[in-house]
């Protein structure tokens, strides 16, 4: 029998926070509700978190990309909106949106970890008009890390790309 394991195309991850109780009204609010008001919240959640800036600065967010349709439908991209938020906090880091969503996936809340796996295989590539810059420390950012497979889809992107130094945040663990 065949079992697919997340192989991290990343080196590490952080989370700011549990993905329970408060923060995941704001993240459900942020993400489903419309809820922008949430963004200051997890900003303030993030200037208190330690060690948040020793762990990512100096580097380039990258938010992981929304497929067109579902941009069209929220009207934002929440990780992108996060990266902005973070990008305040987060001594001498900048935002580059590298990566594109080509593929369409279904929501994958209902997935086991394999299913994810398996649907989220090539769903990311790097931008047209967009380079790496090998040497240069790149951050994943997405709102909650649960399985790992859709940040380490878009951090194999970044590799194929030709970065070398991928890291991963997420602003709930869950």
């Amino acid at each position: 029998m065949h079992c697919e394991h997340l192989q991290p195309a990343f080196r590490q991850g952080w989370s700011i926070a549990l993905f329970r109780g408060p923060l995941r009204e704001l993240i459900y609010s942020l993400k489903y509700k419309e809820g922008l008001w949430a963004l200051r919240d997890i900003r303030e959640l993030a200037r208190s978190a330690p060690g948040l800036s020793e762990f990512a600065g100096e580097s380039v967010l990258v938010p992981v990309p929304l497929h067109s349709r579902k941009l069209r439908e929220r009207g934002y991209n929440q990780s992108e909106l996060l990266a902005e938020e973070l990008r305040e906090v987060i001594p001498n880091c900048r935002v580059e949106d590298l990566l594109c969503r080509h593929v369409d996936t279904v929501s994958q809340t209902q997935f086991d970890r394999k299913q994810r796996i398996r649907n989220l295989k090539n769903a990311f590539s790097l931008r047209q008009n967009r380079a790496i810059d090998p040497p240069k420390r790149y951050i994943i950012v997405d709102d909650v890390f649960t399985t790992g497979s859709t940040v380490n889809a878009c951090a194999a992107a970044l590799r194929r790309a030709g970065a070398r130094s991928i890291d991963v945040l997420t602003i709930g663990h869950g």
